[in-house]
């Protein structure tokens, strides 16, 4: 956790991201009494606009991320940091991301800083090679980027059930696989920040099999 009172998290978003990973993720950390933050991540840096998410469904974000102040190695105020930046996928969300620089400024800002998480899914990942972090790490994804993603990380594509999020610690990388596995993905934060047993008590009421 970082040095401010809350547990806070940051998902971004832009026009066709996967609206099921952005709502569950967020759902899940507000259950949790994470606070979050939604970032508009479109060129146009306006935040009054909605978010068109792959399927159609609209997200009205928080903010543009160009609006926040971005942290830096020689600042400080730890406050500027969140626990955990989520960069959900969906294809063409992922890509608007990917030619970010601002969006890369931020990761890299997030990478590797003591206390602090990434997390990605679906087509998530492919953010994080064009951020150029996290080499070498191991990650899943949506197999329709595994082709993208095999000969820059430790690519894994033998993940499921219990086990299909995966976690590299040098990275403090999560990484899962799709809409599907989205709650595993948004539980996991949640105990990596809250611990397991604030993690059980939203896991149960939304009766999982």
């Amino acid at each position: 956790m970082t040095g401010t009172d809350k547990t806070r998290a940051l998902v971004l978003i832009a026009d066709g991201t996967e609206e099921m990973e952005a709502v569950i993720t967020i759902d899940v950390l507000v259950r949790a009494g994470i606070e979050v933050t939604i970032a508009n991540t479109n060129p146009s840096e306006s935040s009054a606009e909605s978010i068109k998410c792959s399927r159609g469904v609209r997200i009205i974000p928080d903010t543009h991320l160009s609006a926040l102040p971005l942290p830096t190695p020689a600042d400080p105020d730890r406050s500027f940091y969140y626990d955990v930046l989520m960069i959900p996928g969906g294809g063409p969300g992922a890509q608007t991301m990917a030619a970010s620089t601002l969006v890369h400024q931020w990761v890299h800002a997030h990478y590797s800083k003591p206390g602090v998480l990434l997390a990605a899914v679906c087509a998530g990942p492919t953010v994080l090679k064009a951020a150029g972090v996290a080499r070498g790490a191991q990650v899943t994804s949506h197999p329709s980027v595994r082709d993208q993603l095999k000969d820059y990380f430790e690519y894994r594509d033998d993940v499921k059930g219990s086990e299909i999020v995966v976690k590299d610690e040098k990275a403090q990388l999560l990484t899962s696989r799709g809409p599907g596995s989205t709650f595993e993905l948004a539980l996991r934060i949640v105990e990596e920040l809250k611990g397991k047993e604030v993690m059980e008590s939203v896991r149960g009421p939304m009766m999982f099999p």
